[in-house]
């Protein structure tokens, strides 16, 4: 049995992602739930959904059902798959004023993340130390609460079962591990050790003197921000917006314009699903195509205007001037990033991420690798 394998995980509201310490992100699952619509997970699905073979030899990660039992207790038995991004459902955004520490759906996205990719790497029996980007307006409000919640829901005993989704009382595989250990690093916070550590787990060169990054984290329910000198955090800030705010606009518009073409407003998670995978296309009644490229771009814009004034009140506070660093991550920065540059280049030298939403969680294992190496100073 091996053991203290390190996982670490990021639960966001859309996705939950996972990676081992191998420098390389795991694929991730997403856990099913329409937005609007009260968490029901059942097992009356429509097979029609997953374009997939009907005897699966293996589990395959675009469409899943799993139950996880947890010292003896089962937590449901639930849906799960990359493929209900594609088919528009999504983690609705429904943890922007409930915390996410004490969230059910965001606890079993992350445990079957962690199983699914024990199961893909052949990890079984396994006694974990996971590390956890803790939400950084929980870290600042009450960093002990928060804490506690995450120990309540993800330390233990688990064993995961995987069933066949054409046959529910066939169980493919199963996986047990336990959690032993969690280490909480915030988010954005998270997301700067990817960029100030190097592979050996040592401050980079240009990180050690005083010089000023900030980073900002756009995700889909909440922004967050956090202000370095150097490696030192000097401030920090989360805002209660993000993409779904674009989207809820987007809807809404697109309902105004062509009420006729379409018999109800669109969900947000349509308006997701219509900006990353069909160029802004959307799908109206009789199979009709609504080109809404001019509403996205006119939301986007605007949406990024309105965010390069946070952004420079925020600057201006911390005293960031002309040349310091600007760093966007997160889902949303792929999107807006060109807008945001637009309004800000000229003041700020702007950066975007090349791995979008996976940062955090990246930075996340950076971050041990660096207190692994304090504390191997301290001794």
């Amino acid at each position: 049995m091996d053991s203290g394998l390190r996982v670490y995980v990021d639960g966001g509201n859309r996705l939950t992602k996972v990676m081992q310490e191998l420098k390389k992100p795991f694929s991730f699952p997403t856990v099913i739930s329409q937005a609007e619509v009260d968490l029901n997970y059942g097992l009356n699905f429509d097979l029609n959904l997953w374009d997939m073979d009907d005897s699966p030899e293996r589990i395959n990660a675009d469409a899943m059902l799993v139950e996880i039992i947890r010292e003896g207790q089962s937590l449901g038995k639930k849906l799960v798959g990359q493929a209900a991004e594609e088919k528009g459902l999504l983690i609705r955004d429904r943890n922007r004023y409930v915390k996410k520490a004490g969230d059910e759906v965001i606890a079993f996205s992350m445990l079957t993340g962690i199983a699914y990719n024990l199961y893909k790497y052949n990890h079984d029996d396994q006694d974990l130390d996971i590390t956890v980007n803790q939400p950084l307006i929980e870290y600042a409000i009450d960093r002990k609460a928060s804490i506690a919640k995450y120990e309540a829901n993800l330390k233990g005993n688990f064993r995961v079962l995987f069933y066949n989704i054409y046959n529910t009382s066939e169980v493919i595989s199963t996986i047990s591990f336990r959690i032993r250990k969690i280490v909480f690093c915030p988010e954005a916070i998270a997301a700067f050790y990817s960029y100030a550590i190097d592979e050996y787990g040592k401050i980079k060169e240009e990180c050690r003197d005083d010089k000023k990054t900030i980073v900002w984290d756009i995700g889909s329910g909440q922004i967050n921000v956090a202000a370095f000198e150097g490696i030192k955090v000097i401030g920090v800030n989360t805002f209660e917006k993000g993409m779904m705010d674009c989207y809820e606009k987007i809807s809404l518009m697109i309902y105004n314009n062509y009420r006729n073409e379409l018999n109800r407003k669109p969900f947000t998670y349509e308006i997701d699903n219509m900006v990353r995978y069909h160029q802004n296309i959307l799908k109206a009644k009789k199979g009709i195509g609504i080109d809404t490229n001019e509403i996205v771009k006119d939301v986007f814009d605007t949406f990024a205007y309105e965010l390069s004034k946070d952004i420079r009140e925020f600057a201006k506070a911390k005293s960031f001037s002309h040349s310091n660093d600007i760093i966007f991550c997160g889902g949303g920065s792929a999107i807006l990033f060109e807008n945001l540059e637009e309004y800000l280049g000229s003041d700020f030298v702007c950066s975007k991420s090349n791995m979008g939403e996976f940062n955090n969680v990246i930075g996340s294992m950076y971050y041990r690798m660096y207190k692994d190496n304090l504390e191997k100073d301290e001794e």
